[in-house]
């Protein structure tokens, strides 16, 4: 007669645990980096939860970094790294403009390089300048070339030289004009309609009325 039961493994359910992923020395520091950097939201990561998504212990990613703030501060750092060689791709901070349409083509090119990186990484763009942004500035190392702070007071700086505004622009000219793209960038990343035209001409209207302001017009 033939035996109709079934093997008995299909009767249990496996009780083997997960297998942990295998890191090398100093692979696992570099893992939960580019965990938080793919990660929709990073501001609010825990380094528990990028353990887990690796497959490891959370005590193994406390011997890399010894808390939550200590990976968000360095996952800022690169953040900032990476909008500066963005604006460093706008333009030469260490030449002068060559003339009145490259003076005013640096600023375009500078809010489009800053709308660009906002749309292509905002996790990333949301953490270093949001709720701790002053904090993660003291993250920056620039190595010794211009940080990315400085970018935008040196657009402004060749439409003065150029004679494309009347006076050297202050503090306060830049805080308007860096107000100006941050609220652009703010206003597209909450699909407000207006916002959400191209890149390129919303970064030239940005920058046109910057400048018409500074003008005194």
């Amino acid at each position: 007669m033939q035996n109709n039961e079934l093997p008995k493994a299909s009767y249990c359910r496996s009780t083997a645990k997960p297998r942990q992923r295998s890191f090398h020395h100093g692979n696992l520091r570099q893992g939960l980096i580019d965990a938080a950097l793919a990660a929709p939201e990073i501001e609010g990561l825990s380094l528990r939860q990028l353990a887990a998504s690796l497959g490891v212990t959370a005590a193994a990613a406390y011997r890399h970094f010894e808390s939550r703030e200590g990976l968000l501060f360095e996952v800022a750092r690169i953040g900032f790294n990476r909008l500066r060689q963005r604006f460093a791709s706008a333009f030469d901070i260490k030449a002068p403009p060559s003339g009145v349409e490259e003076a005013r083509l640096r600023l375009s090119r500078l809010a489009q390089a800053y709308l660009q990186f906002a749309d292509d990484e905002p996790a990333l763009w949301r953490l270093i300048f949001g709720a701790q942004a002053e904090a993660y500035r003291q993250t920056i190392d620039s190595e010794g070339d211009p940080d990315s702070y400085e970018y935008l007071p040196a657009a402004l700086l060749g439409l003065y030289l150029k004679g494309v505004i009347p006076t050297q622009p202050s503090e306060r000219d830049a805080l308007f004009a860096w107000s100006a793209v941050h609220g652009a960038a703010t206003l597209r990343s909450g699909r407000v309609p207006g916002a959400l035209i191209s890149i390129p001409e919303l970064a030239n209207e940005v920058a046109e009325r910057v400048i018409r302001a500074m003008k005194h017009e």
